[in-house]
């Protein structure tokens, strides 16, 4: 992994009101500008944080920590906006980037909201690093975690997440955060070329929930801001996972060992995550 130059930023606010893909939520919390895990179909590449970004980096090789943004979040919660705040952590960036163990800006954010607890935290990550803060995401009955598993085929995130944690390694974390006592939820988004069935056995005794969704959903876009990688697919050999309508066989397969009511889709999937939609965990 390329070394990021990070530009340390001051924050107006902690909570952004947010809607569109995430409508189910009310707020996103950012505690990092861009990231550092690079993968080669992030939607945010594509987006005003890195076209108009100020450093004229590639996305991944900048980093903007909010230094301020536990006590941002501090003040807003002693005015009761967490209250009723239903927040996903985070949706343009990963909050446990590998600058967060020197850091820690996301787990005072935490820490805040074990003070404070929301209607409902999603904290959103691809990082085994998340497994540190256990302890506060038991802490609020209403967080889930939520790892990114997209694939089975290391070969494959290798191709498109090459500086991601290995699969194994991310199914391992959600069997400590639900042993710790933590809700969970493999967020399969975007679904990668895998064997589905074999991936939703690998995830069902781990995870309480799961989300699957696609390129063509998930993107924004129709699948535009993914035009890159979906090149890099059939460039790869599988030009068939790179067609619109490629998940719906691997959504039946995740119903089938799942169950229908545990199994999600794209936006509605997430947004139908609410504080009761995950049985106890344990």
């Amino acid at each position: 992994m390329a070394r990021a130059r990070i530009f340390p930023r001051r924050s107006a606010r902690a909570l952004t009101p947010t809607g569109g893909y995430l409508a189910g939520f009310t707020h996103s919390l950012q505690p990092y500008v861009g990231c550092q895990f690079s993968c080669r179909y992030c939607y945010v590449r594509e987006l005003t944080v890195q076209r108009a970004n100020p450093y004229r980096l590639p996305w991944s090789l900048w980093i903007s920590p909010k230094l301020d943004v536990a006590e941002r979040l501090r003040r807003e919660a002693a005015r009761g906006r967490t209250r009723e705040a239903r927040i996903f952590c985070s949706s343009a960036t990963d909050p446990y980037v590998p600058l967060e163990r020197r850091l820690g800006l996301t787990r005072g954010c935490l820490e805040v909201l074990a003070a404070h607890p929301p209607a409902l935290l999603v904290v959103q990550t691809r990082s085994p690093f998340i497994v540190r803060d256990a302890a506060l995401l038991a802490r609020m009955p209403t967080a889930i975690a939520s790892l990114s598993i997209t694939t089975d085929d290391d070969g494959v995130r290798r191709l498109l997440e090459p500086n991601a944690p290995g699969i194994s390694l991310r199914i391992e974390t959600l069997a400590r955060l639900r042993a710790a006592g933590v809700r969970t939820q493999a967020a399969v988004s975007p679904l990668l070329p895998c064997d589905p069935e074999r991936l939703a056995r690998r995830l069902e005794p781990v995870a309480d929930r799961v989300v699957v969704d696609d390129f063509f959903r998930g993107d924004g876009a129709g699948g535009r801001r993914s035009r890159a990688a979906l090149d890099q697919l059939r460039a790869a050999g599988f030009a068939s996972w790179a067609e619109p309508g490629y998940a719906d066989a691997a959504i039946a397969a995740f119903r089938r060992i799942f169950g229908a009511e545990r199994v999600g889709v794209s936006a509605a999937g997430f947004d139908t995550t609410s504080a009761g939609s995950c049985p106890s965990s344990g």
